[in-house]
């Protein structure tokens, strides 16, 4: 095994708080580098620099108040199903100065892993920066969300996301469910496989769902490659992987959709249980990949693609 980046840079209160509360939070877990992102003065031309700034700049400050997104939103955001929009909304395709000044913006929201040159660039021309933390499982979206929430966002808004995430999150640990079965997640972007160990969001999901992730059993933290020998010997009783992206195949290999593809292809994994069976289950590409409160989502659907597993499972043992 070696640690790779992690795949998303390839890419991608509940009612009862007050606004006040959300203030005092933002400072363990994001930052704002201007003084001008408060409350009292809030930006009306955000950037958001990434898929997961999208989601959540869109989840407390609303969509309407958006000047520019990444072209990846498209695949890897809320915005991936072509959400209407009041008005049009500006795309750049990578995370350099110039295209984003031209946007003319008063706030850029971005990952902490992003282009620090970048994030300097714009300082130094006086556009505020968010960095948002890094996501890893429910409750550092949850934070996101407070974070941004009390830097730029409407506290109306905020909250209900807030109340929103909370509901959905107390809903799914009410259904989780004991399988015991042994997942693993796979991705392979037409050159070496990769996984998804501890303190991921695939593990947060597995965990929301009760299922077991032989990488993080296995020790692994954060991402790395796996190899076919790897598979076999673990030999999954489930397979977690993402569907394709709209976008058609690139220069460097493919650019989605190539796991499933070759998992059910190659000999030399036929014998696999997840093959053999077919226990591969997908997520949409921005669900698999979200670093976002959209984990919320991601667990709801992975939830029901599991329980159609299990029921078609159950009817060929019945048979």
């Amino acid at each position: 095994m070696y640690d790779l980046p992690q795949l998303r840079a390839l890419e991608r209160f509940a009612s009862a708080c007050s606004f006040t509360a959300l203030a005092l939070a933002v400072g363990a877990c994001s930052r704002v580098e201007d003084a001008r992102t408060t409350s009292a003065a809030q930006p009306e031309r955000i950037v958001a620099a990434s898929a997961t700034a999208v989601d959540i700049a869109v989840a407390v400050a609303g969509l309407e108040r958006m000047a520019g997104v990444p072209s990846q939103a498209l695949e890897y955001s809320v915005l991936h199903a072509g959400r209407p929009e009041p008005r049009p909304i500006a795309r750049f395709d990578a995370y350099l100065a110039e295209p984003l000044l031209a946007l003319q913006p008063d706030l850029v929201v971005i990952d902490s892993w992003q282009a620090p040159e970048t994030s300097a660039q714009l300082r130094s021309a006086g556009v505020s920066v968010f960095a948002l933390p890094i996501v890893r499982d429910f409750a550092d979206a949850r934070a996101a969300l407070v974070g941004a929430g009390a830097a730029f966002g409407d506290p109306e808004l905020t909250a209900r996301a807030l109340a929103d995430f909370d509901r959905r999150t107390r809903a799914l640990r009410e259904r989780r469910s004991e399988r015991g079965w042994r997942g693993l997640a796979y991705s392979n972007f037409g050159g070496a496989g990769s996984t998804a160990g501890r303190q991921t969001t695939i593990d947060a999901l597995f965990e929301m769902l009760g299922i077991r992730n032989l990488m993080g059993e296995r020790g692994i933290v954060g991402h790395a490659g796996i190899t076919f020998e790897d598979l076999l010997a673990l030999d999954p009783d489930v397979i977690l992987v993402s569907e394709p992206l709209r976008m058609g195949e690139g220069p460097s290999g493919d650019r989605g959709g190539a796991a499933e593809r070759l998992l059910r292809s190659e000999a030399n994994l036929a014998g696999l249980r997840a093959v053999r069976e077919d226990r591969i289950v997908t997520l949409p590409a921005w669900l698999f990949a979200t670093g976002s409160q959209e984990l919320v989502s991601a667990a709801e659907e992975l939830e029901r693609r599991v329980e159609q597993l299990a029921r078609r499972l159950a009817q060929h043992r019945s048979q």
